[in-house]
């Protein structure tokens, strides 16, 4: 009983601070988005310390669970260059190829398992986070799921994600989802607390 406890809890805990780590990424680099739609952004708070923050954060993760942590981050690396599929970047790659770059690493480094739960359960969460922001994302002018395919079709496939997530790792599921919600909430009452 206190070994499933622990597991749980452990678990949940790499998750939060995996999730806290692309919420600090994620914020710094959608800062003049946020500020034209009116948006909390943890970067105008951290400043120039959000990056190293957020490096923190996901070595916390790493340590506490190395495999999930990991291959979750390059899921969301993935999920986030949706919208820049074809723009270059520093590494001379466009973003299809740097996520492809991306995926096939936590593949090998992770295993087929690991890398397709975390990347069905990061995709489920930008579903449905895109769904919720959908109109101060247009506000903003930002490239969104929901507005791009409709808020039907964003919610149908977010279950159809989760669902995948749980086929892959039924175990697992309930303590990701556990993780991130506690950053998800906690980021959305700062949010509503803050002038």
């Amino acid at each position: 009983m206190w070994q499933e406890i622990f597991n749980f809890l452990s678990t949940a805990a790499a998750v939060a601070c995996c999730s806290a780590a692309v919420k600090l990424a994620d914020d710094y680099l959608d800062r003049e988005f946020d500020a034209i739609a009116g948006k909390t952004n943890w970067a105008e708070i951290l400043g120039q310390g959000t990056m190293l923050y957020a490096m923190f954060l996901l070595a916390l993760a790493a340590g506490i669970n190395t495999t999930l942590s990991l291959s979750l981050f390059l899921a969301s690396y993935v999920v986030g260059m949706f919208n820049s599929m074809r723009e270059k970047f520093p590494s001379r790659l466009n973003g299809f190829q740097e996520s492809l770059l991306a995926l096939t690493a936590g593949i090998v480094l992770f295993g087929w398992n690991a890398m397709f739960f975390s990347f069905s359960f990061v995709l489920a969460v930008q579903l449905f986070d895109d769904y919720l922001d959908a109109h101060s994302d247009h506000i903003a002018g930002q490239r969104n799921m929901a507005n791009r395919f409709g808020g039907l079709e964003c919610l149908v496939m977010g279950v159809i994600c989760i669902v995948a997530a749980w086929g892959i790792n039924e175990e697992l599921l309930f303590p990701v989802v556990f993780g991130s919600t506690l950053i998800y909430l906690g980021s959305m009452g700062y949010e509503r607390v803050r002038p």
